[in-house]
């Protein structure tokens, strides 16, 4: 057991960390439960890293309160192990759905065996059935004890299932790197498991954590801001891979009546908030397999896996059901409208045209509108 390198590398762990958590605070625009929770992971793993360095230079020490200081670090250890991997779980979760009600519905029963495991590690400080220390203060891990890695393993595998069945069940962009987190941890695990001695599990999370954050940055140049629906270059994006695939789909645009108007009467704030508002209507509206995209200023576009023209009627009356129901609600000073154009894309076109046509057939309807509103 080399004990400087142990100390070096959690030491390259923790500076990763502090960095991560410097960096992540100087962007991070609001305080999401998401943000939280990868925040308490950085934190624990920077603790977890400081927990093992002290725990493996107090290994086989005999100075008074050594064995206490050892039996400490470990117990802590186990149950940062645990805790970490089961927040995991929820931030994959969070990042996924955005929905806290999520997290009470499934995660209060998928807590159970981290608790269990645990509280298991309060009477083994006493009876060192999962580890146990010898007369010299000699740290052994005892089979019962390997239910804690296999517990990592248990809840990185849930974690992918999560992720697997949100993008099996949305059209979404898969830009969750599960992968860049599970793969370091993985390895790291594996080899601390069968070679004791060695110290990678933690210093393994540092870089699992920082190869997330750092690709989860991608995500924010498809995204847009104020709305949080996708922007122009993740629908420049799609729409290339539906030209190279000659893909059928169809489209929808929507543009916000008169808001000028909006902006005019309310000032340019309350038109941000109107613009979140139709956001959110359209979020609501479009079916499950399908993009809402922020297309330029007040227009958006649904890009869904239609068929036929059919089925965008159908994504149009539900966009106006959830028109009606947001100005019946009365929450806002102004009522929102929309003007729409549809078209099918079937391969035989070009992608230009096809954005053409949507924004003709949206034009026809809105100068409708304004004919009417002039008159």
């Amino acid at each position: 057991m080399n004990l400087q390198a142990i100390t070096v590398t959690n030491a390259i762990g923790v500076t990763i960390l502090v960095v991560l958590f410097i960096s992540s605070a100087l962007v991070r625009q609001r305080r999401k439960l998401s943000d939280r929770v990868f925040s308490a992971m950085i934190g624990i793993t920077i603790a977890a890293c400081i927990c093992e360095t002290v725990s493996f230079w107090v290994d086989g020490m005999t100075f008074k309160g050594a064995r206490s200081i050892s039996i400490t670090a470990s117990t802590i250890l186990y149950a940062m192990n645990v805790t970490l991997c089961f927040m995991w779980c929820i931030y994959v979760d969070l990042r996924l759905y955005k929905q806290k009600s999520r997290i009470k519905k499934y995660y209060s029963y998928l807590a159970i065996p981290s608790v269990i495991l645990i509280l298991a590690l309060i009477p083994n400080m006493k009876l060192g059935y999962l580890f146990s220390l010898d007369e010299n203060n000699i740290y052994h891990r005892q089979p019962l004890g390997y239910l804690y890695f296999f517990s990592v393993f248990i809840y990185l595998g849930l974690s992918v299932i999560v992720r697997y069945r949100y993008y099996k069940g949305t059209h979404k962009a898969k830009f969750f790197p599960i992968w860049m987190f599970i793969t370091p941890i993985l390895l790291g695990s594996t080899l601390q498991l069968f070679f004791y001695g060695i110290s990678l599990v933690w210093c393994s999370i540092a870089i699992a954590l920082a190869g997330t954050y750092m690709s989860l940055q991608n995500e924010l140049s498809y995204i847009d801001p104020l709305t949080q629906l996708y922007n122009r270059n993740y629908l420049d994006h799609i729409l290339s891979d539906i030209a190279r695939r000659g893909a059928h789909v169809g489209g929808i645009m929507i543009d916000i009546d008169f808001f000028k108007s909006i902006n005019d009467m309310y000032g340019h704030s309350t038109g941000d908030k109107a613009l979140v508002n139709a956001s959110e209507i359209i979020r609501n509206a479009k079916p499950q397999k399908s993009v809402a995209v922020r297309f330029a200023g007040d227009e958006f576009i649904i890009i869904s896996e239609a068929e036929s023209e059919f089925e965008l009627v159908n994504i149009e009356k539900s966009l106006r059901n959830q028109l009606i129901k947001f100005n019946n609600e009365g929450r806002t000073e102004y009522q929102l409208s929309f003007s729409m154009g549809k078209i099918i894309f079937n391969g035989e076109r070009t992608i230009d045209s096809f954005l053409n046509e949507m924004d003709d057939n949206m034009y026809t309807e809105k100068r409708k509108k304004h004919c009417r509103s002039t008159a």
